[in-house]
Formats: C-alpha cells, sequence, structure tokens
C-alpha cells in the first residue's frame, strides 16, 4: 500500500511537471509569437513613416524646383538678357566699348556664379554633409546675396546630429517658407534661429513683413503653402506652430525630435 501511493505520488508530480513545462512552453512560444508581431509591426510602422518622409521630401522639394525656376527666370534670366542686350549694342555700333565689355563680364559672372548657389541649395547629398543650420546658413546666404531680403540665422545650444530625412524635410521646409515669404509678405528681413535642445530641435523663422490672419489663410487656398508646413512637420514627427496677424510679421515654430 505504501508502494502504491509512492508511485500514485511519483505520477502526480511527473504530470505536474509536465504540465508545468508545457505552459512554460507555451508562455515562451505566445511571447516569442508576440515579439515576432511587435517587430514586424514595427517595422511595417517604420516603413510607412520612411514613405511618408520621402513622399513629403520629394513634394517639398517638386516644390523648390518651382520656385528656383522662378528664380532662375526672374534674377539669371534677367541678368543675361542684360548682357546679350549689352552685346547686340556694341555689334550694331561695330564698336567694342571697353568700359560696357567689362559690365557684360560681371553680368555673366554674376549669371554663372547665382547659377552654382541654385546648384548646389538643390543637392541632397550636399546637404547630407551639412549640419541643418550650416546647409540653411548657405541658403540664407544666398538669398541675401541677391539683395531680394536680408536673411539672419542664429545658432543656440550644442550640435546634435539628426535623423537624415527628417533634416532634408527640415531644410526643405524652412527653404520653402523663405520662397512664401520672399513672394507674399513684403518683408524686408528674415530671422532664423535653431535652439539645440537636448530631445529635439527648435527652428523658429520670423520675419518683419505684413502679417494675416492665420485661420482665414489656412481655410484659404492660398494657405496651402501653410497647410503643407503643419502636415510635413507632422510626418516628419515634428510640430509646428504659425504665428501671426495684420501688419504684425509672422513667425513659424517647427519642434522637431532628433530621431
Amino acid at each position: 500500500m505504501e508502494n502504491y501511493k509512492v508511485v500514485i505520488g511519483v505520477v502526480i508530480s511527473i504530470v505536474i511537471l509536465l504540465l508545468a513545462g508545457f505552459f512554460i512552453l507555451t508562455l515562451v512560444a505566445y511571447s516569442n509569437n508576440r515579439k515576432k508581431k511587435f517587430i514586424l509591426e514595427k517595422q511595417s510602422l517604420e516603413a510607412a513613416f520612411n514613405q511618408q518622409l520621402l513622399q513629403a521630401q520629394l513634394e517639398i522639394q517638386e516644390q523648390t524646383f518651382n520656385d528656383i525656376s522662378q528664380e532662375i527666370h526672374d534674377n539669371v534670366g534677367q541678368i543675361l538678357s542684360l548682357a546679350k542686350v549689352q552685346i547686340n549694342i556694341m555689334m550694331e555700333g561695330n564698336e567694342m566699348n571697353p568700359a560696357m565689355l567689362i559690365d557684360v563680364k560681371n553680368n555673366i559672372g554674376k549669371a554663372m556664379s547665382d547659377l552654382r548657389d541654385i546648384a548646389k541649395s538643390l543637392s541632397n547629398e550636399r546637404i547630407k554633409n551639412l549640419t541643418i543650420h550650416s546647409a540653411v546658413f548657405n541658403e540664407a546666404e544666398r538669398i541675401s546675396k541677391s539683395g531680394v531680403i536680408g536673411v539672419k540665422v542664429n545658432v543656440d545650444g550644442s550640435q546634435k546630429e539628426m535623423n537624415q530625412q527628417k533634416k532634408l524635410v527640415l531644410f526643405r521646409i524652412v527653404q520653402e517658407s523663405m520662397q512664401n515669404i520672399i513672394k507674399h509678405a513684403q518683408a524686408t528681413e528674415i530671422v532664423i534661429s535653431f535652439n539645440y535642445a537636448p530631445d529635439m530641435l527648435c527652428t523658429i523663422i520670423r520675419d518683419n513683413g505684413k502679417g494675416f490672419e492665420v485661420q482665414d489663410a489656412l481655410q484659404n487656398s492660398n494657405g496651402l503653402g501653410l497647410s503643407n508646413i503643419k502636415s510635413r512637420a507632422l510626418i516628419a514627427r515634428g510640430k509646428s506652430v504659425i504665428e501671426s496677424s495684420p501688419n504684425t510679421g509672422t513667425t513659424i515654430t517647427i519642434n522637431m525630435p532628433y530621431e
């Protein structure tokens, strides 16, 4: 009888151990499946995020190309047209005017310099090799040199590396904002400030232009540029605030995490 009880006890112990082992294996398998599912979902979300970032970057770049195309037509085109007129005058008069030749040379040189600067501002690879504030500083210098409007860049805090795609999107947003100011704000100055906080970069774009009613502009078709700024910042997991009112200029604040 005692032996029977021992055998029963051993059997029960084995059954309990088997059940415990089965339960543990089930938990491990469930945990692994959850982990795999989480990894796949994360990869899917990351792929969707990268796709959205790329789409936003392409849209912004297309708008930038349109703005640059207009700038080439308005500025470089006019300079070269003037040089052509000067050459025609000398040819019709059968006389080489030394002073006019110097003007032609200077105008062509300025046009070539402007085209080089524009080409640099369109190069994604060049922007990737620079910090965001350095890339914007180069763009600000190019615009200021054109004489259209003065642009200043301020930097506060210790520089931190930013995700490359986010950096490109932020640069194109700043670039598009400057073009919008040039076209619509009737401003004489743009001030761009970069504040490197521990977990995000705060970018502030201010102008001293005529200002506008923000809500009216966002609801109006003419406010598409403002809507694009807000949506593109959001796609890059950032936040944007647009502040303005008539006769007070405009301030655009973009907070963008580094990763």
